[in-house]
């Protein structure tokens, strides 16, 4: 479908960091296809605080479902008659949204409230390939899936270079680790995080362990060793410490996406999630162990013992690590 002279196009995507970020080449693709539209990007808090400054999106708007009634009526004004719609994530929520703005052409997955289905190309696994299907369906399909970068304010890079030069000395180098993600299924083991740690601490490294709010005290705990900074800076600082650091290491996380915005490399340790459509295309050295029964997170039977991350040992991932010492 080719849109003739759109005036405002939404785009309402309330995911997971890593999938928002995987979503930005469409965002891009969009705005360069339609440069005289007005992009909406509808999302959560989180995304708001990842997207801020995205020079493709024309208003930022975020929500959440807990707000009072009269705080979303909001969104509806914002995106009222909209040319169309491009719903990203399956929140029932966001496809009522965009039919009671009264949008003619809802694109998406969800049940009900949609009447159209975005392109599938079948020919690529990479995640960012899937929301790139959105765009094909409005004729503004291209093959520039690089991520956007965060855009850290000036204050905010010079907070996290003044705290990256108060950790460290001159000339040390900094690895980045991410030990959690949003599931316990694709954690590799504390103890051989706490192997890895102890290693670079040999080498004279210094050593961060990035995580969420939540995880402060848990860092704190099962990573003495490590620079605690969970919950110390926002989404965008985040991404200036990892730009800032020579290596990071950690999980299927969002923090893996981000660092492939950055000339940081990256060491991923895939477990029970399928590499080929999660794992970054660039700076990113993937270890994962394939069994019979993996890929098997998102399915109806996921095991409990996690044997294919068990089966990742600390000498694999060094192995990956040495070239950079």
């Amino acid at each position: 479908m080719q849109l003739k002279h759109p005036k405002k196009i939404c785009i309402m995507h309330r995911a997971s960091i890593g999938d928002m970020l995987l979503a930005t080449p469409t965002y891009r693709a969009v705005k360069l296809r339609y440069p005289d539209s007005k992009l909406i990007v509808v999302t959560s808090y989180a995304g708001y605080e990842m997207l801020y400054g995205n020079p493709y999106i024309d208003e930022l708007v975020a929500y959440q479902k807990e707000e009072p009634i009269w705080q979303q009526v909001r969104i509806l004004k914002i995106i009222w008659q909209s040319d169309v719609a491009l719903i990203m994530d399956i929140h029932h929520r966001n496809a009522v949204y965009a039919f009671l703005a009264g949008i003619p052409h809802r694109i998406g997955w969800g049940e009900g409230f949609i009447n159209q289905k975005p392109e599938c190309l079948e020919d690529h696994h990479y995640e960012a390939w899937y929301y790139m299907g959105y765009a094909a369906a409005i004729d503004a399909y291209s093959d520039d899936i690089r991520l956007e970068p965060l855009r850290p304010t000036q204050e905010e890079r010079g907070r996290m270079r003044a705290m990256v030069a108060a950790i460290k000395e001159a000339d040390q180098k900094i690895v980045v680790i991410v030990p959690y993600s949003l599931s316990p299924l694709k954690d590799w083991a504390a103890e051989k995080y706490r192997e890895i740690m102890r290693r670079f601490h040999q080498e004279k490294w210094t050593v961060v362990a990035l995580g969420g709010v939540n995880e402060v005290e848990r860092i704190e705990k099962e990573f003495p060793m490590a620079v605690n900074m969970a919950g110390k800076c926002n989404l965008r600082e985040a991404a200036e410490l990892i730009a800032l650091a020579d290596l990071q290491i950690s999980g299927c996380t969002a923090m893996l996406h981000v660092c492939a915005t950055t000339n940081t490399p990256s060491i991923a340790i895939y477990g029970p999630t399928n590499p080929d459509q999660w794992a970054p295309q660039q700076n990113c050295h993937v270890i994962t162990k394939r069994f019979p029964c993996s890929p098997c997170y998102g399915k109806e039977t996921v095991c409990k013992d996690k044997k294919c991350l068990q089966a990742i040992t600390v000498e694999d991932v060094w192995a990956e690590v040495k070239p950079y010492l």
